[in-house]
């Protein structure tokens, strides 16, 4: 008995040495970096289309993306899916109607608004919308969906829905006869994203030609100009600007934030208690890094139209790798409250004593920490950091 009990403890003896050698050498994995850009996009009559969810991205469970390229006149035709729909318009304008489901029956409250860099707009999960690119440039927009499968080509949508239907049945739906049903409806028809006359109207004239007059106001309006909003943090390192609850209201189920890195800084190590990010990157070199358990982390280089994943929870970093350029991000999230704890927030909340027993060294490093200049901001500076150290 007493061998095998000597026996025993060797065996756990030599699984904790092990397992302690495994976690200090670190486990790198590679799920949470997509190189989006270099997939290839879809093309329509009227743009392009490109998809990231857990087809080509099995590291994001939580988030999927579309990222969309509409010419003048090119159209996002009518849809309406599950998802919620937060999206951010990097570049040029375009007109988005979106028609709530809200209100009374014979009045459904609708909205359009004409976007453009920087704006973002939100939309509950199946409500019908549409966005159509305008003169002279057309758009191209990032959306982003609380729903790591989706894939807004599987959207319902009216051309594959009334395409599909029995003649004579749309015919008695909409009030017309079957002849002019089958003159104008082509059987089994799925446009996606069609090319249309570039609107020409003001964006009053465009909502008085609505073929149904006159439709409630809604209550909280689906757009937020987040290029003009203040920043939530702003100072040598860069700055950020956040589209929580707070700031936008009706995005209740997802948010998100734009931010700069300047040249050389980083965004402030952190983790988030309630929400997952998924990362976009607009333009520069993005070193990332996330954390997600002893001894298991990632790190990799993203460039422009790459994609970065941090799950709830998991503690994660980002750094401008250029000393010249700046670096712009898009930040998503599956939640409308914006919350994050960084690390010189709990460090400082405890005493010198407490860090240096739980890092196995002396009190003179927690001693070394620059608590107050890092404490309070978003983004911090490498030669910040350097002082610090």
């Amino acid at each position: 008995m007493d061998v095998y009990r000597i026996l025993f403890f060797k065996c756990l003896i030599a699984g904790i040495v092990i397992s302690s050698a495994q976690q200090g050498s670190g486990e790198r994995t590679a799920l949470y970096a997509q190189k989006w850009s270099a997939m290839p996009s879809e093309t329509f009559p009227g743009g392009t289309y490109k998809y990231s969810n857990i087809a080509n991205f099995p590291g994001s469970p939580a988030i999927s993306a579309s990222l969309v390229t509409l010419v003048p006149g090119g159209l996002r035709e009518l849809h309406w899916h599950n998802a919620s729909e937060w999206a951010y318009v990097l570049n040029g304008t375009c007109r988005s109607t979106v028609i709530e489901s809200t209100g009374d029956a014979a009045q459904r409250p609708t909205e359009t608004w004409d976007f453009a860099t920087g704006d973002l707009w939100y939309f509950r999960p199946n409500e019908a919308h549409m966005v159509q690119g305008l003169a002279p440039t057309g758009c191209t927009y990032l959306a982003g969906y609380n729903d790591g499968a989706f894939d807004d080509k599987r959207a319902l949508s009216a051309s594959a829905w009334l395409s599909t239907l029995p003649p004579e049945i749309l015919a008695q739906g909409l009030g017309t006869n079957a002849s002019v049903v089958d003159a104008n409806v082509a059987a089994n028809t799925f446009t996606f994203m069609p090319l249309g006359p570039v609107p020409n109207t003001t964006i009053d004239e465009y909502r008085a030609s609505f073929a149904r007059l006159p439709s409630q106001d809604v209550v909280l309006t689906h757009r937020y100009q987040l290029a003009n909003a203040a920043p939530a943090a702003d100072n040598s390192g860069g700055w950020l600007r956040k589209a929580g609850t707070r700031q936008f209201p009706i995005a209740t189920d997802i948010s998100g934030a734009v931010f700069k890195i300047a040249p050389g800084g980083m965004r402030q190590i952190h983790w988030h208690t309630t929400l997952t990010e998924w990362q976009f990157i607009i333009n520069g070199t993005v070193r990332v890094g996330v954390f997600t358990e002893p001894g298991v982390h990632e790190e990799s280089i993203l460039g422009p139209g790459d994609v970065g994943y941090a799950p709830k929870g998991a503690g994660h970093w980002l750094a401008n790798t250029s000393k010249t350029e700046p670096a712009y991000i898009i930040l998503i999230f599956d939640g409308g409250p914006f919350t994050d704890i960084d690390l010189p927030w709990m460090l400082g909340n405890v005493p010198y004593q407490v860090t240096a027993t739980t890092l196995n060294t002396t009190v003179a490093f927690p001693e070394a920490v620059n608590y107050v200049e890092n404490a309070d901001i978003m983004v911090v500076t490498g030669t910040q950091l350097e002082r610090a150290a």
